[in-house]
């Protein structure tokens, strides 16, 4: 059995304002493509498949076009709620779309649901686990006062699976799953569940399956060293992912239900990078040419000067500059009290130099020194 792995697609996100729809549509247009190229039986959505519970028009009509792209290539569709999704609305009308070969699964069930996939060794049973916290856990099982964690929950869930005779078995899955405590690589774009520990769930529950198809951290990855895999998400959303190499996994089960794994990358419209420098210098023509100026831009500045209007400068040049940072230099400094003698003592040049040093991190040159005892004693001489 084939298969295209993918999550967080977070169709309706914008972010620092710029809607990323442009991006997603391209995205899910490349896995389209592979999808017919790699002629997959399956395609596992491991949730936050909408950026909020409520999205746009916009969002729901290109995941529509998505999923009717698809069901006309004849592949099965299984997708699952995540944290970021409304479950009610992502099931909806889910046992008449089954017929279509679409399996949209957004409130937990007891036991969990599985489909079987066809193959020339039998079948693969992909068993779907949306997103739910332990309280819905816990009602959906009938046992009040358990299952605190979100741990404690999947084990419950996982202790009434029906696996396949074969063992082939894969599930799907959208939590925050550790190795040993050991966290997977994170980003500042994904949303943590919980805190203190209890959203985490280890990775030697899934022992069972020959593959976990996980969703809800944004960096392909695998989480120790049985096959659970983060397939990541396939656009960046947030400037902790520049380094990331977005990608869609495919996979295929073989008789023994050993799976073997491919990246195929995604390839953006924008990239999203960081710049670093002087005003002056990050618009020069040959900085700016030396990448595609139109990526999504976090720019860093190093001047230690005001500028009149930086980010139009910088807007000019970088058409989809998203953010505008300051680098300044902070020197250590103890907790000692400055008394008025002190004050007094120092007057205001002597206080401001001292200012100007905590916060440049130097001190003042000869030319800033004259400038700064000239504007002192004017202002004294006007005050008296």
């Amino acid at each position: 059995m084939r298969f295209i792995h993918t999550s967080d697609l977070h169709i309706g996100k914008t972010v620092s304002g710029f809607s990323m729809l442009e991006e997603q549509e391209a995205a899910l247009k490349q896995i389209m493509d592979y999808v017919k190229e790699r002629q997959a039986d399956a395609v596992l959505l491991s949730g936050d498949l909408y950026d909020r519970s409520v999205p746009p028009a916009a969002a729901v009509t290109m995941f529509d076009a998505f999923l009717t792209g698809l069901s006309e290539m004849g592949v099965t569709i299984l997708a699952i709620a995540g944290n970021h999704d409304c479950g009610e609305r992502i099931g909806f009308a889910n046992r008449i779309l089954e017929k279509r070969g679409l399996y949209l699964e957004g409130k937990l069930e007891a036991p969990v649901r599985f489909v079987d996939i066809p193959d020339q060794w039998g079948f693969v049973r992909v068993h779907l686990a949306p997103f739910a916290k332990p309280a819905e856990v816990r009602s959906l099982y009938r046992c009040e006062g358990c299952m605190k964690t979100f741990e404690e929950s999947f084990e419950e869930i996982l202790r009434h699976v029906t696996y396949s005779p074969g063992g082939r078995d894969i599930l799907m899955a959208h939590q925050f799953v550790v190795n040993q405590g050991l966290l997977p690589e994170l980003s500042d774009s994904e949303t943590r569940v919980s805190v203190g520990g209890t959203d985490q769930v280890e990775t030697a529950l899934f022992q069972p399956f020959c593959y976990t198809a996980l969703g809800h951290i944004h960096g392909c990855q695998q989480i120790g060293k049985n096959p659970v895999y983060y397939s990541g998400s396939p656009v960046k959303y947030s400037f902790s992912e520049c380094s990331h190499r977005k990608s869609v996994l495919y996979g295929e089960v073989g008789e023994n239900g050993k799976v073997t794994l491919e990246r195929l990358p995604l390839t953006p419209v924008h990239d999203m990078r960081k710049i670093r420098g002087r005003l002056a210098d990050l618009i020069l023509p040959e900085v700016v040419s030396a990448a595609d100026p139109e990526d999504y831009i976090l720019a860093v500045l190093t001047d230690e000067t005001e500028l009149l209007d930086p980010i139009g400068t910088l807007r000019s040049v970088y058409p989809n500059i998203m953010q505008l940072k300051w680098e300044k230099r902070a020197v250590e400094q103890d907790d000692t009290v400055i008394h008025d003698d002190i004050m007094k003592e120092k007057g205001p040049y002597g206080l401001f130099a001292d200012f100007y040093e905590l916060v440049t991190g130097k001190a003042m040159s000869e030319e800033q020194e004259a400038v700064m005892r000239e504007t002192a004693e004017q202002a004294e001489e006007e005050v008296s």
